[in-house]
């Protein structure tokens, strides 16, 4: 079975793809050539049920890799950070394909860049503008979470899966984070997620103090 994820909607992307990745056995992200990749696929899996997960190849590439080969002996999941064409999955006939919608306000992301820049004031303005238009804190936390986990990523070089875009964006923040930031950047996310959970209301002013803090 051959899994395509595309689409500009890259949080519920990758929540998506990991559970998918839940119901197998063995997840492998392929890191080698696509050449290599045939007699890979070829080969029976040691693991039980087997996920191949592929990042960053360009359609036309796969398109020719697909062409005259047949795979049944592993699942294969291929993952765009954009949203593809007709023309571009129509070699993939029998292929579960899965289409993510960039259905995140543009007006979230002044909010997003400003936490990470550890500017408060932009920050502070950002969230009282699409707080008095009742968005949902639920979805931004989970935004929150996801920027900071793209950032996490850059920092350390894992860019699979990052858009060449929100890379280059981020790189210019990463050097202001350090792990412990990091780290504590994400319990203070996790820690407000359950006040939300239990009814605990607190302003969210206050988060944004405890995020952007030096």
């Amino acid at each position: 079975m051959i899994f395509v994820f595309h689409g500009e909607n890259q949080p519920a992307l990758r929540e998506s793809l990991l559970k998918l990745g839940e119901e197998y056995a063995a997840r492998r992200f392929w890191e080698g050539e696509l050449e290599e990749l045939r007699a890979f696929l070829a080969t029976p899996s040691l693991f039980g049920k087997e996920l191949i997960i592929l990042e960053n190849f360009s359609p036309a590439d796969l398109t020719r890799f697909f062409k005259g080969f047949k795979n049944d002996q592993k699942d294969m999941a291929l993952v765009f950070p954009r949203s593809l064409k007709r023309n571009e999955v129509d070699h993939l006939p029998s292929a579960r394909v899965l289409f993510f919608r960039d259905d995140i306000p543009r007006n979230v992301f002044p909010l997003l860049d400003a936490i990470v820049a550890r500017d408060r004031r932009k920050a502070l303005l950002a969230a009282r503008r699409i707080t008095a238009q009742g968005f949902d804190i639920d979805h931004l936390l989970k935004m929150l979470s996801w920027q900071f986990r793209s950032l996490t990523r850059v920092k350390g070089g894992a860019l699979k899966g990052v858009s060449p875009y929100t890379a280059g964006k981020l790189k210019k923040f990463a050097q202001s984070w350090n792990e412990g930031d990091l780290r504590r950047a994400f319990r203070e996310i996790l820690r407000e997620d359950l006040r939300q959970k239990k009814g605990q209301k607190v302003p969210f002013d206050f988060l944004i103090s405890k995020l952007v803090k030096r």
